[in-house]
């Protein structure tokens, strides 16, 4: 079995966001973050993946920078890991929000792996979400517009390659997907923005709660059933993918120290 080691980059924020906006129907009081905005690198003996590529540089995204960050925060991290974009041959994005496919660019060899029917919702989407697929947005062009020759169009659950796999998890959006990994402390799960904080899912201590920006409430609950049953079935440790307590590791799971 092929097993990864997961290491979040910090790409971006989503600068002064109520937390209450992640946690649908729920009081959070005046409680606001500058939420991470996070990629994943997967590593493995002769394989490197991306999940999700942040939001671009600050001069294509300057909302999510914060005053005196640099440039390109994907840029930087992937360098601090001696990591070259362009010898990454394989980018999983788990849905097509600007903050998730905005440093697509850079990855020039790479082949993009999105469901079918995220791809679908994109190009047209309900209007509140239209700003932030950066559709119908004059003078825009989507940056997941620009690597459309480089997709692989899935269509449900799928093997990416050994110790990598695709899940379905709608809810979010109509096409969301999580990304199964494989690690020597069992099975990963990066579930996009399905469960953006740890109290999206806290498992044993309370139900989940669903992210308030949402399309579909019935299949975020079939998606939530989805996840617990892979916790139950494969003791899946689930990864929020905007909390910033994620960092509090440098890589997961944890590496000994001798």
């Amino acid at each position: 079995m092929t097993e990864f080691q997961l290491t979040p980059l910090r790409c971006g924020y989503v600068i002064n966001h109520a937390v209450g906006s992640f946690l649908y129907r729920t009081d959070c009081g005046d409680a606001r973050i500058d939420a991470p905005c996070i990629a994943w690198l997967l590593q493995a003996p002769g394989q490197t993946v991306m999940v999700d590529t942040g939001p671009g540089s600050c001069t294509q995204a300057p909302q999510h920078y914060r005053p005196g960050d640099p440039d390109d925060l994907l840029l930087l991290e992937l360098a601090r890991h001696g990591v070259d974009p362009s010898s990454i041959d394989t980018v999983i994005l788990t849905h097509l929000h600007n903050d998730h496919v905005g440093g697509a660019g850079h990855f020039l060899n790479a082949i993009f792996h999105v469901q079918e029917r995220e791809l679908r919702e994109a190009v047209w989407p309900v209007p509140f979400q239209r700003p932030i697929y950066e559709v119908n947005q004059r003078g825009r062009t989507p940056a997941w517009v620009q690597i459309l020759d480089r997709v692989q169009a899935l269509d449900g659950d799928g093997v990416i390659m050994p110790g990598v796999s695709t899940v379905t998890l709608p809810g979010h959006t109509s096409g969301s997907q999580g990304v199964l990994v494989d690690t020597a402390a069992g099975p990963h799960l990066l579930p996009g923005d399905l469960i953006p904080l740890r109290e999206n899912w806290p498992g044993g201590g309370g139900p989940p709660i669903p992210n308030g920006n949402h399309t579909d409430l019935y299949a975020y609950e079939r998606s939530f059933l989805r996840v617990a049953a892979l916790v139950t079935s494969l003791g899946v440790t689930v990864l929020p993918s905007h909390d910033p307590r994620i960092f509090d590791q440098p890589s997961y799971p944890v590496i000994p120290t001798s």
